[in-house]
């Protein structure tokens, strides 16, 4: 089985940087890249020094992995520091596994994702391939396809990163009623996506996931979905980015075993139980929904206060 590098996005987390780097090793992983963001202010320098700190330590603890490090000195945010990491490493990777300082994954997420990578580099089809599952009907296989991706604890090939747009160029009204239509979506999801994907392109959220789902449903692209689960998200606490709100769907989900060999699926094609699931648990419910409007309602009066 070839064997992937890791692509690891930390910032302020110590207690589990040295933990993960251990977890890779651990799971026989030879090469990681590793990109720190730096602090925003006197307090959070504290904790990236620490990261950093431990980052060089596990360097030192374990010498046969090969770590390379891009430590930065000022404030990247999420967004930046992913799409500038991914940029980096897909200039000599074709392939990588991609995690975050707040995504814990089991010694399985390794195992299966070198595997679908393996598997799946030459098929077109497939973009990406996701750590976490929140279920669906697998009919006894021992993954899915579906149109999402999820992005806590995944993996992708170049070939699918080069769709990458994180400026969402060529999206509009007109290209997203297209889109949402050979997609078939229900109506609810057509206006949420719409208006999420306008205020990911006008600025008014500073993210880099939302253009990769938008990537995924543009191309008709899929993602490999695992019938358990195999990521934890810890994040949500007072050190996250993003993840402030706890929803007993996906936070904290515990990871599964996953049975080996694998059962694959005869025929590559979107799983619809997989995505529903996965609608009702990130798009289709109240937290998003609301969210949704109070960002969309503060960026329309943003507008219309700045020309008064």
């Amino acid at each position: 089985m070839t064997n992937y590098p890791v692509s690891f996005f930390v910032f302020k987390r110590p207690k589990s940087t040295y933990d993960f780097l251990v977890r890779m090793h651990e799971a026989g992983i030879k090469k990681i890249y590793v990109f720190a963001d730096g602090p925003r202010n006197a307090e959070e320098k504290i904790l990236t020094d620490q990261v950093r700190s431990e980052i060089n330590r596990f360097k030192e603890d374990v010498p046969s992995v090969s770590l390379i490090t891009n430590f930065s000195s000022t404030n990247l945010g999420l967004r930046k520091n992913i799409i500038r990491g991914l940029n980096a490493v897909f200039m000599s990777e074709d392939a990588v596994i991609i995690l975050e300082d707040d995504t814990q994954p089991s010694s399985d997420f390794f195992a299966f994702t070198k595997l679908m990578l393996s598997r799946y580099k030459d098929d077109a089809r497939i973009m990406s391939i996701n750590g976490m599952s929140v279920g669906g009907d697998y009919a006894g296989y021992s993954y899915g396809f579906t149109k999402y991706p999820q992005c806590w604890g995944w993996a992708t090939w170049k070939r699918a990163w080069d769709e990458y747009d994180p400026t969402m160029s060529d999206f509009s009204d007109r290209s997203w009623y297209k889109v949402a239509t050979s997609q078939s979506l229900s109506t609810l999801l057509r206006w949420y996506f719409q208006n999420m994907f306008k205020l990911v392109k006008y600025g008014q959220i500073n993210t880099w996931d939302f253009q990769w789902t938008y990537a995924h449903l543009k191309r008709g692209g899929l993602a490999i979905s695992p019938s358990v689960n195999l990521v934890t998200n810890i994040g949500f606490d007072s050190a996250a980015t993003n993840t402030k709100i706890k929803h007993p769907g996906v936070s904290n989900r515990p990871p599964s075993k996953l049975q080996l060999p694998l059962n694959h699926p005869p025929k590559v094609v979107e799983n619809l139980s997989i995505s529903k699931r996965i609608e009702n648990n990130f798009y289709k419910n109240p937290i998003a929904i609301l969210g949704l409007i109070r960002q969309y309602l503060f960026w329309i009066w943003g507008k219309y206060a700045h020309r008064s």
